[in-house]
Parts: C-alpha cells; structure tokens; sequence
C-alpha cells in the first residue's frame, strides 16, 4: 500500500540519512571500530563460503572455549543498507556481547543491488542460512537452538523468511527459536516510487509479492518487531502493519531510540531487547 502523500513527503519518510544526517560519522565508525577488534579477536570461522557470488559469505564468531557437545546456541544476524549499502564486516560488532554471554552470532554477507534484486538477496539468505544449519557441526553451531535477527532491510529478510518452506532444504518447518526484526520493512509498495527504486529496480507486482506483509506466515517460532519511538513515520507505520497482518507478532517501541541508535540494544548485554534473544537461545 502506497500511503496517500505526495512523493516528497514520502521520500522523507524513508530518508533515514537525512533524519540522522550524522550517524556514518559517528556511529558507523564506532562500530567498524568494534567490528575490527571482534574481527582480531573473537573465536570461530570468518568469511565462510556459502555461495558463488563474491559476497556470499558468511562469519561465525563463537565464545571462547569449548563448544557444548550439541554446538553454541545461535544468533544469525543481516544487515540492513536497503538492500544497497554496507557489508557484513562492518557488523561484527554484534557479536562481543552475545560471545561474552554464551551465544555464537553468525553475520551473512550478500551481494548488493543493483547487482542483484532484492529477491535475488533473499535467495541467498535462505542459501546462507540451509548452510549454516546444514554444516552446524563442523562450525561448532546448535542447529536446534538458532535465532535470527536483521536490521532495516535486513529486518525485511529475516521477516521473509518466515513465510518460507525450509523443508525444501530438508530441514524442519520451523527451524528457528526466535525472529526479531528491527526497523524492519514488511510492505515494499512504498518504496517504488522514490529514489531508492533506482538501484532496486522494483515493479509493483514484485514489491508486493516481496512484501511479508502480504505472504502466508509459515514459520512457527515467536516473532518480535522492535522499532525505535523517534524513528520515521513510515517506519512506525511498517512495524504496526506486520502487527496487524500476522498474529501473535510482539511489538518493541523502544523510545527514545532513531533508526541507527536501536542496533546499539543488541551490542548492550543489559537491554531488553538482548535479554529476549538470549532467553530464547537458552
């Protein structure tokens, strides 16, 4: 559903950058920083080969130690970018506080549009995530105990996959604990008639069919759609749309948190947000 304003007004709406005109200044480096040390430090696998295409990689950071006989619990995570920007490194981040707490987080890198469409992104993640479960034992991973988490566009991918058939892949139904999309989008209409369509590239019809919103949920695990209060109306509105189309959706209105501030809940081992994930896991 394209919300009845004029395209200005609803290109603002979706113009994060502009709305926080100073996170890639001070955010984003804070967090290449961090990712960086994670990167030197952390235990696990880095920069597992899941695909052909060049960003079809995958890190799995583990906590120091043996694993568990049965593996870490999981926390699979994808970034956001709008399908267009950023790459897994820069969210290695994610994972310090998880390891300090007896999780393993695995971060999926996927190739960028418009060198692919955004249904071409979420056939990797599905690829990405078959493997991950398909070799969890070599990568010291509990396939029992396996979360997702995304941020932004990667809220978006992590939404589609719960309307998919992970059977196809010889795996169980619902073979995740927990889904938390944060800032997520669940109806892609919106986003056609404005600049980020340029490197999209979406049709109407494919917007809707790669909504979420619209698609049968299939996937039996809870799912939470965490938002911050002083985000963007559009992406208030996105949250209480997957609300109301899917039942038993939890919904986070985290105030005081923009669309940049709220990934800082799953670095920060005393919020909530962590808390519900890690809860999950156990």
């Amino acid at each position: 559903m394209i919300p009845d304003l004029s395209i200005e007004e609803l290109a603002r709406r979706y113009n994060n950058g502009a709305a926080v005109p100073h996170w890639m200044e001070t955010l984003l480096p804070r967090w290449q920083s961090e990712s960086q040390w994670v990167r030197s430090n952390a235990s696990g696998t880095q920069n597992v080969r899941y695909g052909a295409a060049e960003r079809n990689l995958v890190d799995v950071f583990t906590p120091h130690g043996h694993a568990p006989a049965s593996g870490w619990p999981t926390l699979v995570f994808v970034h956001g970018g709008y399908w267009q920007r950023l790459r897994k490194d820069d969210w290695s981040v994610i994972a310090k506080s998880f390891n300090a707490n007896g999780v393993a987080v695995a971060v999926i890198g996927y190739t960028l549009c418009p060198q692919t469409s955004i249904r071409g992104i979420a056939t990797e993640i599905e690829a990405a995530i078959a493997y991950l479960w398909k070799n969890a034992a070599s990568l010291h991973v509990n396939r029992e105990r396996i979360a997702l988490s995304g941020h932004s566009a990667g809220g978006h991918l992590v939404a589609w996959c719960m309307t998919l058939d992970w059977t196809i892949h010889g795996m169980p139904e619902t073979p995740f604990v927990a889904v938390t999309s944060i800032s997520g989008l669940f109806d892609l209409e919106p986003l056609v008639p404005i600049y980020l369509n340029e490197a999209l590239q979406l049709t109407h019809a494919e917007a809707l069919a790669m909504s979420p919103a619209y698609r049968r949920r299939i996937v039996n695990c809870p799912f939470a759609s965490a938002v911050g209060g002083d985000e963007l109306e559009e992406f208030l509105r996105q949250s209480a749309l997957i609300v109301e189309h899917w039942r038993g959706v939890s919904e986070w209105v985290l105030a005081s948190h923009n669309h940049f501030t709220i990934v800082d809940e799953l670095t920060r081992d005393d919020s909530e947000l962590f808390a519900s994930i890690c809860s999950a896991l156990r």
